[in-house]
């Protein structure tokens, strides 16, 4: 079963799922659903047994019972046709990343999403291939990247608050999707050593991480051929949804059969960043400033949350 991919690549919190969803409303897509990550194992048969309405309804009673609404960190609904990562599919291991003992596992996922979907290009997201966007395109030749982009301290605040909350207590959600989120709180000593890392050296992770992201972005780029990629940047995707959306289509040449109307998806909102953050992010700032440069992210921001966070000590 041949498919063509098209890969959202962006960070951990820089928008990859907010724009997932608008992409997947259009109606252009196959898109990799919960309902595809929980019950992985029965997507071929399910489709062959003609139950997959009603497998899909049993996934909802489930999160019915469970209590979940959304998922808890960023407050997205939980659906079973949520648009998911395949990084959950490929490996059990916390950084499911792309690599040649992974891309097996995707191919499967991708033939089975095609087989039981329809004759659509299969849209994928998993923010850890920030980090192997290149291994992506040298192993999927035909594939088609959509590249995220976000204020790198917005990118790190964000993770920062996204890590403390899903090891502060058991998020149920993500407990059903990852392996090894579910097995770590069954273990104490790790759970707890994770929860010191993410309280002192949160603030150190998370900037390596985004320093590490800018340097392979820049170091990699340019193996892209140009056709095959179009870059956005969050910040522009809030102001004009349906403009972003539309142009990602244009440079994929797809129609959408169910229009744009990602308008509701975006919800502008102003959220403070913590000190720490500040703090680490001026140290990094240097490093990545030609990834900054060149996507037109200034200091101006930095400067306004440093000058409030004065203010108010």
């Amino acid at each position: 079963m041949e498919f063509d991919p098209v890969f959202i690549v962006g960070d951990h919190r820089s928008g990859t799922t907010v724009l997932y969803q608008a992409l997947a409303r259009t109606g252009a897509f196959n898109v990799v659903t919960a309902y595809h990550v929980i019950r992985n194992a029965d997507i071929v048969g399910n489709f062959e047994a003609r139950r997959e309405e009603d497998a899909r309804r049993d996934l909802a009673r489930e999160f019915a019972r469970l209590g979940l609404t959304n998922r808890g960190i960023d407050g997205v609904s939980v659906t079973p046709d949520l648009p998911e990562e395949y990084g959950f599919v490929i490996d059990r291991r916390p950084r499911p990343r792309l690599r040649p003992a992974t891309l097996p596992a995707l191919i499967d996922l991708c033939r089975r999403i095609r087989l039981t979907g329809q004759d659509k290009p299969v849209l994928l997201k998993n923010p850890w291939d920030v980090l192997a966007f290149a291994f992506v395109k040298t192993s999927l030749p035909r594939a088609r990247l959509i590249f995220v982009h976000r204020h790198p301290l917005r990118i790190m605040s964000s993770q920062l608050a996204a890590m403390r909350s899903v090891l502060a207590s058991r998020n149920e959600y993500l407990a059903m999707l990852s392996p090894w989120y579910r097995e770590l709180f069954d273990h104490p000593v790790r759970l707890g050593m994770s929860r010191a890392m993410s309280g002192g050296l949160g603030p150190r992770i998370v900037a390596r991480h985004v320093r590490k992201a800018a340097r392979y972005y820049l170091d990699h780029i340019a193996a892209i051929p140009p056709g095959d990629y179009v870059e956005m940047r969050y910040e522009d995707f809030c102001a004009d949804p349906a403009a972003t959306v539309r142009r990602i289509l244009d440079f994929l040449r797809l129609d959408p059969s169910a229009g744009i109307v990602p308008a509701d998806l975006v919800r502008s909102r102003h959220t403070a960043i913590p000190s720490e953050v500040l703090t680490r992010y001026r140290l990094i700032r240097p490093r990545i400033a030609q990834y900054c440069d060149r996507h037109g992210y200034t200091d101006d921001e930095m400067d306004l949350e440093y000058t409030q966070y004065l203010g108010s000590v």
